[in-house]
């Protein structure tokens, strides 16, 4: 089971995006019969997940480059129109391209492109097939797109004639719908010079058993089969004929609707995507589950042992990592680890180069999660690296304002030795040469630790001193499209402070995302495009 972001990309004050919308539910419906998690949003991305970004080319050229890695761009424009920028064709050469039109596909496929371009038709799903004909169809032929002479021209003959002709532009979702019920005919007609098929409209209609009327096109293919085609010159006599002959107009409907049902959505989107859930897919995602929910232990419910908290077991606190179990191997809650494992699986789904660490680790529990994720995929070439003094939290050092008063030196809860945290690896069957320890202070172990590169830099030090050492040391490493993690980030002003300082001198720019209140993180690389919070 994959996830998936479906993101409609709308400029402020720009209506038009919701063309797009019958599209991402197609989508949606198709992943999810898949078996996939998948959700509509807009202008936005989740670095987590694999984003298929629908308007890419109404992006700025500096938002469109700072998607982030493995987003897929499913362009619905006619290539060639005047409105598309070269910027928008030279994102082919960071991010895979889904087109809807073979005559596109076979454009982009002259360009350079760092993924082979695919072809991912516009498909059937039940879930669209929402518009009921009105009992009153007071309008025969509906026209809704934009208006230039060419479509003019055809509407003005057949209004001469004496049509009832509705012509609209600007109106979607259900005020559109509503139109459509009362028409008899839904003409289509070329705006562009490339008179490519306008498949991404006549595609809901013949899903919801309108009478299509339209322009001839080259690419038409098997839809000539299911709609009414006629030459520009004769589209006018055309509508007017199918008015005129009401059983041909229903055998019209009815046989658009068959011809469309026959080309589900999933079938195509089958041929592009991974399977959804093998059967070892199914016991890796039950075993990793079962890992994650004995870290945090909500299987046999242990008590909090911190004093901000009564001493019990609390669901809501576990969840977001509020407290402080007894015997939990991990204090983090599920949200962050989740989190956590999301980023795993994705710097291995996408490739993102490197070995995974986290400074700070208590008991060891994120970290002896993130070894469960390489084993699960059978990952032997990237290490786990567990880098704490293992004797607690250093106290406060002299001149750092940001820590002064830190009490968390006082707190024996935190001092767990690395016999402990090694045995809790081996409880789980994960103590071995993939587990590499670094013992003492951060500003002493990370600067020389012979570690190459990172795909995961997890921080969990607490103090502005812990997080700033680890930063410091370590960022560099990071791999374009790495997760920086700061587990304390919303709960410990000296760490918040260390953070947004060393940002702010290197000149990070790449967005700040919350996980629960508490924890963050960003992706290196993505820039400060449209990413909101998870």
């Amino acid at each position: 089971m994959a996830n998936y972001l479906i993101s409609i990309m709308r400029p402020p004050g720009y209506l038009h995006s919701e063309a797009f919308r019958e599209v991402a539910e197609t989508l949606l419906c198709g992943l999810r019969n898949l078996g996939h998690r998948a959700a509509i949003a807009e202008n936005t991305v989740d670095p987590q997940v694999t984003n298929i970004v629908l308007g890419a080319h109404l992006l700025t050229e500096r938002d469109g480059r700072s998607l982030p890695p493995g987003t897929i761009l499913y362009n619905l424009e006619q290539l060639g129109s005047p409105h598309l920028r070269e910027a928008y064709y030279a994102l082919a050469e960071r991010y895979q391209i889904w087109d809807y039109s073979p005559i596109n596909l076979a454009l982009w496929q002259q360009r350079r492109c760092l993924f082979p371009p695919q072809l991912v038709e516009i498909g059937y799903t039940p879930e669209l097939r929402r518009i009921a004909a009105a009992e009153q169809q007071d309008i025969d032929v509906l026209f809704y797109g934009s208006m230039n002479e060419h479509r003019l021209a055809v509407l003005r003959r057949l209004q001469e004639a004496g049509a009832r002709v509705h012509a609209v532009f600007g109106v979607y979702g259900r005020e559109r719908d509503a139109l459509i019920a009362r028409a008899k005919i839904v003409l289509n007609m070329h705006c562009y010079q490339a008179r490519l098929f306008e498949v991404v409209r006549v595609s809901y209609l013949l899903a919801n058993g309108k009478a299509v009327v339209s322009e001839s096109a080259c690419d038409m293919g098997e839809y000539e089969k299911a709609i009414a085609v006629f030459p520009y010159e004769e589209l006018a006599e055309g509508c007017l004929e199918l008015l005129r002959d009401e059983r041909r107009r229903r055998e019209l409907e009815e046989q658009g609707r068959e011809f469309f049902c026959r080309r589900p959505m999933t079938d195509i989107l089958r041929r592009v995507l991974p399977p959804a859930q093998r059967p070892e897919d199914e016991l890796r995602t039950l075993y990793l589950d079962m890992v994650q929910k004995c870290l945090i232990n909500v299987i046999y419910e242990d008590p909090n042992q911190s004093q901000w908290a009564p001493a019990q077991y609390d669901r809501q606190l576990r969840e977001y990592g509020r407290d402080w179990p007894l015997l939990a191997h991990s204090m983090i809650g599920n949200a962050r680890m989740s989190q956590l494992r999301q980023a795993v699986e994705a710097v291995l789904q996408q490739g993102v180069p490197g070995d995974l660490i986290e400074t700070g680790v208590w008991r060891g529990g994120a970290c002896i999660l993130m070894r469960a994720v390489l084993k699960a995929y059978g990952v032997t070439d990237r290490r786990v690296w567990v880098a704490d003094s293992f004797c607690g939290l250093p106290q406060p050092a002299p001149g750092v304002e940001a820590d002064a008063g830190d009490m968390h030196h006082t707190f024996k809860e935190l001092a767990v030795p690395l016999e402990q945290v090694k045995a809790n690896f081996a409880k789980y069957g994960l103590l071995d040469d993939q587990v590499c320890f670094l013992k003492g202070w951060f500003s002493e172990t990370l600067p020389t630790a012979p570690i190459e590169r990172l795909a995961i830099l997890r921080l969990d030090g607490d103090m502005y001193g812990s997080t700033m050492d680890a930063l410091t040391s370590l960022y560099d490493k990071v791999s374009e499209g790495g997760f920086v993690i700061v587990d304390d980030f919303g709960a410990v002003r000296g760490c918040q402070q260390a953070v947004m300082e060393f940002r702010s001198a290197r000149g990070i720019t790449d967005p700040i995302l919350n996980i629960d209140g508490y924890g963050v993180f960003w992706r290196k690389g993505a820039g400060a495009g449209r990413t909101p919070t998870v």
